[in-house]
């Protein structure tokens, strides 16, 4: 009997370890990601952009993307493949690309920051704009939840695979005594 809480106590921890391994760089990149959007209106209806995404608070960056912006949208999502729930601002481009930006529950941001957009593509007002999205550690608290989710999905798996196995050992031992007993 101590072996088996032993085994279970290795278990436990390795899989504890395995996942700190993973989660903690994870968080830190999810709370460290910021996406910086660069626009300049170069002529009636046609607005060139640049977008940047920058990960752990602007040490790291990937370089410059450069897109002709087309069009605006604010999308909320509830469920939609591998995006979290959430509101969205959709830029549409010149070849057809859409870029998401991610705005968590905050709906209000998300509308002036497309109002701004618009106005700069209609070119009323300004010929420039800069907008910074930032990750919110609501956006973190949402991986948070989904990594525990899938834990519990996984234990549970784990335990219903564990329990059909006995009860199929069970089967077979009863299913084998009865059969040997007839026998002799």
């Amino acid at each position: 009997m101590k072996k088996k809480i032993s085994l279970f106590k290795k278990f436990t921890f390795a899989v504890i370890i395995g996942e700190s391994l993973i989660v903690i760089p994870m968080l830190i990149l999810t709370l460290g990601k910021s996406v910086n959007l660069k626009c300049q209106r170069i002529e009636p209806n046609h607005v060139n952009c640049q977008q940047q995404v920058s990960h752990l608070y602007g040490l790291w960056s990937n370089a410059p993307t450069p897109f002709r912006l087309t069009g605006v949208e604010v999308e909320e999502y509830v469920f939609k493949e591998d995006l979290p729930e959430g509101t969205y601002i959709n830029l549409q481009t010149h070849n057809q690309e859409e870029k998401l930006y991610f705005y968590g529950s905050n709906l209000k941001t998300a509308l002036a920051d497309k109002e701004r957009l618009e106005t700069l593509l209609t070119n009323t007002g300004q010929s420039s704009l800069e907008i910074t999205v930032t990750d919110t550690y609501f956006s973190a608290l949402n991986f948070l939840a989904t990594l525990v989710g899938l834990n519990i999905m996984i234990v549970f798996s784990v335990a219903f695979f564990s329990l059909i196995t006995l009860i199929m050992f069970m089967v077979m031992v009863v299913t084998v005594s009865h059969f040997s007993r007839k026998t002799k």
